[in-house]
């Protein structure tokens, strides 16, 4: 039979071709693979160290806290020692890939267990610890709500919290403290309660480098939880952020950082503090504030999803002047 002798297809015929012609399209597309940022959120970077000058180094860590140590002739001199002594020997193991020198100073920034945790495996090389006056009197109050809030997370790290003994510092210090090792110079200095009291920065001179707490932490929502007075947090941010004698900051949460982060942290808190306070001056009770000052400016922050506990901290601080976890 030739072409002219077929019968031309019907209405719905037509229709039912066309139809399992835009099924297979659909499959198809249905069918193609979908990218990785569509499947799940890039895991975070493993632990490492960065080499930031000829003998400074840095600890990341981004989804825990960082460390800094200083490599001389005489010893090593650590600052911070992560959430678990297991973990302090990590970072210990991470030092003897650098050098063999012995430790001979631990520097613990502020009291959270994150910080001082692992201070029993440099207890046991023989190191020194120095701390603010505030650090130690906290580091002491506060041991065992330490632990309870950190519980959960060790164990999920397969980490027995019964392992974390106190160390509490050798030497204290009120407002300023100098270490000289191996020639170099080490400035510890305090300028009153940043996020909690005892917040220590040590300043690298040589190295124009410069230590913070928990004080700062770059493109990150603060935790309201134990500062005592905001006022004076945003004051010694803006103080830090007119210094002159540093250009690389490493801070104890999130990455390298520098001069002008500081500065968006101090109008951030400027910021919210003022928004808070408004709020409550006008009446609006904590739920009320929690369900309407989202602060959208900040939603790619990090730590941002925290933003109602953070408000109900200031609200906690702003009406009874106190903080109850140092109660």
């Amino acid at each position: 039979m030739d072409a002219r002798s077929q019968k031309p297809h019907s209405h719905s015929e037509w229709a039912a071709r066309i139809l399992t012609l835009f099924t297979l399209i659909a499959v198809c597309l249905m069918a193609r693979p979908v990218p990785a940022q569509e499947t799940s959120a890039r895991p975070p970077d493993p632990p490492t160290v960065k080499q930031i000058t000829s003998d400074l180094y840095f600890f990341y860590d981004y989804v825990g806290a960082n460390s800094v140590f200083l490599v001389t002739n005489d010893g090593v001199l650590v600052i911070d020692t992560r959430e678990h002594p297991r973990l302090g020997q990590d970072l210990i193991a991470r030092i003897r890939k650098v050098t063999d020198k012995p430790i001979r100073f631990v520097i613990n920034s502020h009291f959270h267990g994150d910080h001082t945790f692992g201070n029993p495996a440099f207890k046991a090389e023989r190191a020194t610890f120095v701390a603010q006056q505030e650090t130690a009197r906290l580091m002491k109050l506060v041991q065992s709500k330490e632990i309870a809030r950190r519980s959960d997370g060790l164990l999920k790290d397969h980490l027995d919290p019964k392992e974390v003994q106190l160390i509490l510092p050798d030497i204290t210090f009120d407002k300023e403290m100098t270490i000289y090792l191996g020639g170099r110079e080490i400035r510890l200095f305090y300028l009153g309660p940043g996020q909690q009291p005892g917040d220590t920065f040590i300043l690298f001179p040589q190295e124009r480098v410069l230590v913070t707490p928990g004080a700062f932490a770059r493109h990150s929502m603060p935790n309201m939880a134990f500062t005592p007075s905001v006022d004076n947090w945003i004051k010694l941010l803006n103080q830090i952020g007119s210094m002159n004698d540093y250009d690389v900051i490493l801070p104890g949460h999130g990455d390298v950082a520098h001069r002008e982060d500081v500065k968006e942290l101090a109008a951030m808190l400027t910021d919210e503090y003022a928004t808070v306070k408004s709020a409550l001056e006008t009446g609006m009770t904590l739920q009320q504030a929690q369900a309407t000052l989202t602060f959208p400016q900040y939603k790619d922050w990090r730590n941002y999803e925290r933003l109602k506990n953070e408000i109900k901290s200031l609200y906690e601080l702003i009406q009874t002047g106190r903080r109850s976890y140092f109660e």
